[in-house]
């Protein structure tokens, strides 16, 4: 899996490389967003490349590794989709397109999604950066406000999930059973799925409701029997009729 992403990241820093024809005025933005994308890759190559070597460490069944395994994921299929984009743009502009003219003689400026696209990466990029700073209610409010102007966002998935995990996170665990079923509801055929219904397991055993916990680790039992979440489930079974 693993493999595969970083090939992927190579083929996009190799077609980064190309040149382009056009004059440097007409692609100066364009310049300046492979530039922002050549860096996000390297970001996560490194980060690609700590998870191998945890991994070869591991005996498969962290919680915490799969989560990172499928943000990661995330990232690498939203970083080619924005490549695909802005390959298109360097392509019009090396065959030449110039922008439409006016009535006026004036070339017409083109519609850009850029200022919407960063403002919405930001917004989500800053909910993140909240949480992994341990500031678990400034990231739920960001995601909270993402959600509310993008509800339609391809990250609306992650931010309702990462929702669930401030909650998780922060000890509040009552709350984080309720957003995580708001996650499985909403979006039942996330890969995050399991994960997430092995969250609400083990916040119930940490309120001590051990019982109703073994519902929620059979009931991902029953649903994803080959995942690696049940796997896990099984061992906290277990250990629960140990404590007993």
């Amino acid at each position: 899996m693993h493999a595969k992403a970083i090939n992927i990241m190579v083929a996009v820093i190799s077609i980064m490389s190309l040149g382009c024809v056009a004059t440097q005025s007409d692609v100066s933005s364009v310049y300046a967003r492979q530039t922002r994308l050549e860096a996000k890759v390297e970001r996560l190559s490194n980060e690609v490349k700590t998870i191998d070597q945890t991994e070869s460490t591991t005996t498969g069944t962290d919680v915490e590794l799969r989560e990172k395994v499928y943000q990661l994921e995330a990232k690498i299929a939203e970083l080619n989709q924005a490549y695909s984009k802005l390959d298109s743009k360097v392509n019009q502009l090396t065959l030449g397109s110039a922008p439409p003219v006016t009535e006026s003689g004036s070339h017409a400026q083109i519609p850009s999604e850029t200022a919407s696209v960063n403002t919405e990466e930001v917004m989500f990029n800053e909910g993140y950066t909240e949480l992994s700073d341990g500031n678990y209610e400034g990231s739920r409010a960001k995601f909270k406000e993402y959600l509310s102007r993008y509800p339609k966002s391809a990250k609306a998935n992650d931010a309702t999930y990462w929702i669930a995990e401030s909650y998780y996170r922060e000890g509040q665990f009552e709350e984080s059973i309720l957003e995580y079923q708001r996650f499985i509801d909403t979006y039942p055929k996330d890969q995050r799925v399991p994960l997430a219904y092995l969250k609400q397991g083990m916040s119930l055993v940490e309120i001590g409701k051990q019982e109703e916990a073994k519902l929620f680790f059979q009931t991902l039992i029953d649903k994803y029997p080959n995942s690696d979440e049940a796997k896990t489930a099984k061992e906290k079974i277990s250990e629960l009729a140990v404590e007993r």
